[in-house]
């Protein structure tokens, strides 16, 4: 999002194009993966928007897809995104149904009047845009559906997707339109201008299912007026769009869209990907990470209205102002301070490495007390006690889970653990008091403590969580100086 630290997200963008061979074989051993971010464009969002890519007959030579190929039911939009320690966000995306007409693969800028390939592209604008994030129909004067199943998963954990993107990919004409269709509320976020030219009307709509209104939303792009107008919406979905039935809790989305052209009309999808939170202690101890759903919006000024409406929004005048992501400051997190977040591993041997990240600033980890940040050596004995009173904040109830390395393995393990029960908090600020006691095996040396915020219990310091926050700290050891006898003695840190 426009919030998140761009070098990091270049520099992941940077290695999805120069590595793609190796991509491919981290989740989609034997496909060509090919849904891609921008790298070029004026959009705030280049860097959040995973394009979901069509028609590439080669990865060598068409790694974010291929232009003007046909399209059929099952084909696959796939994306491999690293997150540190080889573990890999993998993305499957796939056209399940196409009814009304057929389809092909498109590429914004191969026509004069388009303009997203200006918003996202690769390669450049108009047809050295390699992005080929369109989909497009065949016949003129028809109307297509089509539907599209996408899923997520680290290590073979299903994760939810956060959001979904859609953009009209070839200048809109009066008599031609876009639907996109999902669980979620829509917002839209970006607006290309054309005020000389005629109105560029959308309307959001409330889908009616068995004849009821369900939590469903269409994004429609009504008409535009084939002259560099142009709309993108963003929809963050609800906790009811998620597959989790019981045979298959894939956590899977569909997305239902449908066009019409005059002539050549296309449409191109994304998916808004979950942030991660990361551990920052050394490698040894692991990489857990915590998925956060950072989405939040401001208004766009657009409500939904019930389905069969003729209501319409020209969103082509001087006066109309779009949405923007936001921050979430609604986020459940540990200490004072939401996450910022990464998508590369931040080990350190300060434990630090997160703290010296991003733009939540260095004080982002506070849920340690400093109190307990330094032990002398004489206290940190076995059967002594370790009560810290670790602060939080949550909308739902909740387990802190907390690590302490007495044997200083590298590793926390399952005896080093205390898990409590955290209750919500109503998003205010809370607490709650945990303590180990330190065992015999305690080595009397600097070692590393991590806490975890959980909404499910029973965690594990390295498994992956789709909520809350983790927290790495260094545990110092104060042990005598050797001095001068002369001189009054002064501890210091034994690391």
């Amino acid at each position: 999002m426009n919030f998140k630290t761009k070098p990091i997200i270049l520099g992941i963008a940077f290695v999805l194009l120069a590595t793609y061979s190796k991509l491919q074989a981290q989740c989609y051993p034997d496909e060509i993966v090919t849904a891609s971010f921008a790298t070029g464009g004026s959009s705030p969002y280049i860097d959040d928007v995973l394009w979901l890519t069509w028609g590439s007959t080669s990865q060598a030579d068409y790694p974010h897809g291929r232009h003007n190929r046909p399209l059929g039911v099952g084909a696959k939009s796939y994306a491999s995104i690293p997150l540190g320690l080889d573990q890999w966000l993998c993305i499957e995306a796939e056209i399940t149904a196409i009814t009304g007409d057929q389809i092909r693969s498109y590429a914004p800028g191969n026509y004069s009047g388009d303009y997203l390939d200006d918003l996202y592209n690769i390669g450049g604008t108009g047809g050295d845009n390699k992005l080929v994030s369109g989909i497009r129909n065949l016949t003129a004067n028809r109307t297509l559906s089509i539907t599209i199943v996408c899923k997520a998963t680290i290590d073979g954990v299903p994760i939810r997707l956060s959001g979904l993107v859609v953009a009209d990919a070839e200048s809109l004409a009066s008599g031609e339109f876009i639907y996109a269709t999902a669980d979620g509320d829509w917002t839209l976020v970006e607006v290309k201008k054309n005020t000389s030219r005629a109105a560029y009307d959308v309307r959001k709509e409330i889908v009616n299912e068995g004849g009821v209104p369900s939590t469903k939303r269409t994004m429609k792009f009504l008409r535009g007026n084939d002259h560099e107008t142009m709309a993108v919406s963003f929809l963050k979905f609800n906790e009811s769009a998620y597959n989790k039935t019981v045979s298959n809790p894939d956590l899977s989305v569909t997305i239902d869209a449908a066009i019409r052209g005059g002539g050549l009309t296309a449409i191109a999808l994304g998916l808004l990907p979950p942030d991660v939170d990361g551990g920052d202690a050394p490698e040894t101890y692991g990489y857990p990470m915590h998925l956060i759903q950072r989405l939040n919006f401001s208004g766009d000024g657009i409500a939904p209205v019930a389905a069969g409406s003729t209501a319409a929004t020209n969103i082509n005048t001087n006066a109309y102002q779009p949405g923007a992501l936001i921050p979430n400051d609604e986020l459940s997190h540990l200490g004072s301070t939401a996450p910022d977040t990464e998508r590369i591993a931040l080990y350190s041997n300060d434990a630090m490495g997160d703290n010296n990240h991003g733009p939540a600033g260095t004080l982002e980890e506070d849920a340690w007390p400093d109190e307990h940040k330094e032990y002398s050596y004489k206290v940190y004995v076995p059967n002594s006690k370790i009560n810290a009173t670790i602060p939080y904040s949550s909308r739902s109830d909740g387990y802190i889970a907390g690590w302490i390395d007495f044997d200083r393995s590298g590793t926390f393990d399952p005896d080093e653990k205390i898990e409590v029960f955290a209750p919500s908090t109503g998003g205010n600020p809370g607490n709650v008091v945990m303590e180990w006691t330190v065992p015999p095996s305690r080595i009397a040396y600097g070692t590393f403590i991590r806490l975890r915020l959980s909404e499910t219990p029973n965690i594990s310091p390295t498994e992956t969580i789709n909520t809350g926050e983790v927290e790495d700290h260094k545990l110092h050891i104060l042990i005598p100086a050797v001095t001068n006898p002369m001189i009054h003695s002064r501890g210091k840190f034994n690391n």
